[in-house]
Order: C-alpha cells, then structure tokens, then sequence
C-alpha cells in the first residue's frame, strides 16, 4: 500500500512539473511573438560610404544649385505619398527623389509605428530610386493591408559625411501584399 501511495506522488509530482514546464514555454512564446520590441534601426551619423544600388539618374535634370547660407544647406526633394511592399520579394515599390539643384547627400526610411522597416543608402543630389530593399526581418513584422507610415529623410554634408541638425518626416500610405 505505501508503493502504491508513494507510486501516485511521483505521477502527480511528474504531472506538475511537466505542467508548469508547458506553462513557461507558453509564457515565453508570447512574450516572443507580443511584447518583445523589434530592433531599433538607428541612423547613422555619417551618411553610409556606399550610394543607394538602385539609385539612378534623374532625366532632364538641370543640377543648378540652391544657394545657402554658409554651413547650412538647402534641399529640393521629389516623391510619392504611395508606397507598395511586396512581402514576398521584400521589395519596396516607390518614387524618391533628391534632384540636382539640393546641396545635400540624403538616406530615406521608411517607417511604419517607429519601426524602420526600409533604408536606403546614399542618395547624391540628381539621383532617384524606384525600388528599395527591405531591412532583414521587416517581413515578419508586416502583413497584408494598408498601413500610414512614413518617409523620415536625413541630409548628409557631401563634402564631410556628416549628418545634419535636421531632418524631414513625411505621411505616406503603404500597401502591403505578398
């Protein structure tokens, strides 16, 4: 009778344990999935070395440039308030410009709820880019729909590399497919 006895304490001490066990599995994959923060993309305080791969000339652009004020700059900037994501390509479909007569080097972001999900690299004035790369693991964090995000632009001297004082946040919609 105390084997059978001690017998039911184990299976019931095995069946606790192997509760709580899948009660913290559980615990931990929702804290992985809902409150975990994704990884912040900071901005670089020097414009990156390498200009934006997809970048391409602008057509019929004149490149005169904006006067301004010693140590300051000025900046034209052309662009879409559309943008598409395909989530299967991980490929960003848009329309930004930063045309000849600006003074200053720009990199775009995309942001969707603080979270960068596309960088560009340097854009030299007169250049333009259609198509952008998403960041490593931006897909996971979107799904299909439409989201109000937005285009945060930083301006780079072109002589020193380095990161302006300001820069411009503008309202976009993103469609999202796969």
């Amino acid at each position: 009778m105390e084997e059978q006895k001690a017998k039911r304490n184990i299976t019931r001490m095995l069946l606790i344990l192997f509760i709580v066990a899948a009660a913290a599995a559980i615990a931990v994959i929702v804290w992985a999935l809902y409150f975990r923060k994704p990884e912040v993309v900071l901005s670089p305080d020097y414009a990156p070395r390498e200009e934006e791969p997809y970048a391409e000339d602008i057509p019929d652009d004149s490149g005169e440039k904006l006067t301004s004020p010693e140590g300051g700059g000025s900046v034209s900037i052309t662009y879409s308030r559309n943008v598409s994501v395909d989530l299967g390509e991980r490929r960003a479909a848009l329309h930004f410009a930063n045309p000849g007569k600006s003074n200053q080097d720009m990199v775009v972001q995309i942001v969707i709820r603080d979270n960068v999900i596309v960088q560009s690299g340097t854009l030299k004035p007169g250049k333009q880019v259609d198509s952008l790369e998403l960041l490593d693991g931006a897909e996971e964090q979107l799904t299909e729909g439409t989201y109000e995000g937005g285009f945060n632009v930083l301006y780079y001297d072109p002589e020193s590399g380095e990161k302006a004082v300001v820069n411009t946040e503008i309202p976009i919609q993103i469609t999202v497919s796969k």
